[in-house]
Order: C-alpha cells, then structure tokens, then sequence
C-alpha cells in the first residue's frame, strides 16, 4: 500500500526535478523555440541508432542481471526476456522515480514474484548489481576531473583511463573479494540502522560467496566496461542526430561525471541533476553554454522517446508470447479430445 510519505517524496521529488529544468531554461542561453527547431531537424538515421544503442544498454543491463541471479539462485531455466522485460519496465518507471528506487523495487518484485530466488538473494544481487553500474563510471572519474581542469591532455587521460581499468582488472584477480566482503557487510550494518524491515533480510555474506569468485567477477566488470562504452556511444549518437558542436571524447569524458551524479538521484531519471552535469562538464571542456544545454535537452526527450519504443517492443512480444502460449495449450486440448 502506498503511503502519504511516499507520494509526498513523489511530489517532492517531480517539483524538485521540474524546478531545475526550469532554472535550466531561465539560467541559460538556450530557448524552448531552439530546442523545437533541434527536435525538428533531427537526422533520423541517428535517432534509430540512439533507439538502438539504447536497446543494447538495457539488454546488457538484462544479461548481467540474469547471470548474477543464476549465480546466486542455481535458476538457469528462466529466459533472459524474463529480465529483459523487467528492466525495460524498470526504466520505464524511473521517468517518474528516482532511478535507483524504481530499479530497485521492479527487481526486487521480480524476484519475489516470480520466485526466481529467495529475499535475501534478490537482496544481494540487487547490490552486487548496482555496485557495478556506478564502479566503472566513478573509476574513471579521476582522469576526467584532471581533463576538466587542464591539468592532463586528452591523450593522456585516455591513457589513465585504460590504465585504471587494467588495474582494477589486476586487483580483481588479487584482492577483490575481502574488499567485496567488507562492502557488503558496511552495506549491511548501515542498512540495519537505517530501517528496521531490512534489518529483517538474513543476508549471510558467507553463504553468498561463490558470487564473488574471480573469474565470475572479471566477468561482470567487464561487462559493466562494455555497457559504459556503448552509453558514451549512445549519447554520441545524439550528437550527431542534432548536429551539435560537440567532439567525441568531450562526451566520453563528461559522460562520467553525468554517471557518477546517478548516486544522487533524488529526482526522477535523475531530472535536472542530469543537465546540469552535461552542461558544466561539457562547458569545462570548452563546450558553449548554448550548445551544452540544448544538447542536455534533446537527448533527455530522446532518452525517454526510446524507453517508451523499446517498451512498446517489449509489450508487443510479451503479448505475442501469451497469444502463442494459449494457442498451443488450445492445440494439446483438442488433441487429447
């Protein structure tokens, strides 16, 4: 049952987002005329590829969901539609929650629903999940802040950058799995204090270990890589659909800033905090204000564009599914007969 406090912070929640937007229009150069003309003389080529690329994000968010699931769960007879679906779904409604709220809870109710696997494991793998989707961006952080303040070429934070990530690789191999247990068990004392109902959740770290074995690990980060590559891709794509006067690895870099602020995401798909990012790191690296905040713009509505098709795709196949599911029962009934 839904609460008044949570429709509250809902409310809250939508101002707050709404208010930034606002302070984004009023603040800034770029008009609601500008942004029309942009969504007009968008390249179709490119905003197919925007659906697309968004489709590969949410389906590598789908499979890494799956394989941390199976691993904790032994469950390798449900399909990966059965995820696919569900994030899809879960984004769907963090256009009106905060993101990590709205994955959480559609997850969450996944695996409880479906019995894919006990509480406590959707619960573990929910965290293991997550963690991942913030690590790679916020290891990359470092070189993109020495990029915003000239302190290194684009060359060179390239090169940090490659080097951070065949480290963490190193240090997976050696030393993640006390540096994991540890998380875990922070996470879970501070969870205890903050909420008693979690409190509840017997989330016993040793018995969760084989979901933390090396070459398993190795695995789901560089899964994680992958999917940050295509999202830099993704937004590039953007770029080029609204012709904006923005270069390659200014989005590559910027885009980890923009990642990194999902941690507090307190407005729903991260409204507001988003742009902002994008136009204050895209203005560090020489981005005008005009640009760096119609872009912000466009790719919001295209961001949110995509979601609703790839839905809609997923809806039309699920309902495909049912209809070929009940075919078949009707087909074995009337060969009993």
């Amino acid at each position: 049952m839904i609460s008044k406090k949570n429709i509250l912070y809902a409310v809250l929640s939508c101002s707050l987002g709404i208010f930034l937007v606002w302070l984004l229009l009023t603040l800034t150069p770029v008009t609601i005329e500008q942004i029309v003309d942009s969504l007009q003389n968008l390249s179709l080529v490119y905003v197919a590829l925007v659906v697309i690329t968004t489709f590969v994000h949410l389906w590598f968010t789908s499979y890494k969901w799956q394989i941390i699931a199976q691993k904790l769960t032994d469950n390798h007879h449900t399909p990966q539609k059965f995820y696919l679906y569900y994030i899809v779904f879960a984004n769907l409604i963090a256009q009106f929650v905060p993101y990590q709220v709205g994955l959480t809870v559609v997850q969450g109710l996944a695996i409880k629903l479906h019995k894919v696997g006990t509480l406590s494991q959707g619960f573990f793998s929910l965290l293991y999940d997550q963690f991942f989707n913030l690590l790679v961006p916020i290891l990359l952080l470092p070189p993109t802040l020495l990029l915003f303040l000239k302190k290194v070429s684009v060359g060179w934070a390239i090169f940090l950058s490659l080097g951070i990530l065949l480290a963490t690789h190193i240090v997976i191999l050696y030393w993640h799995k006390p540096l994991a247990i540890t998380l875990f068990k922070c996470y879970k004392r501070f969870k205890q204090k903050a909420s008693k109902k979690t409190a509840k959740v017997n989330l016993d770290v040793a018995e969760e270990i084989p979901i933390l074995s090396t070459r398993f690990t190795i695995k789901v980060f560089w899964i994680s890589v992958i999917r940050h590559a295509n999202w830099i891709l993704r937004s590039f794509f953007v770029v080029l659909a609204g012709k904006f006067a923005i270069n390659f690895w200014a989005i590559a870099f910027t885009i980890n800033l923009v990642q990194t602020a999902m941690i507090i995401s307190i407005t729903p798909a991260n409204l507001g905090f988003m742009e902002w990012s994008w136009i204050g790191g895209l203005e560090l690296l020489g981005i005008p204000t005009l640009v760096a905040s119609n872009f912000a713009v466009v790719q919001r509505i295209l961001g949110v564009f995509a979601v609703i098709i790839i839905a809609l795709g997923c809806w039309f196949s699920f309902g495909l599914d049912g209809f070929y599911l009940k075919k078949n029962e009707l087909s074995q009934k009337k060969s009993w007969r």
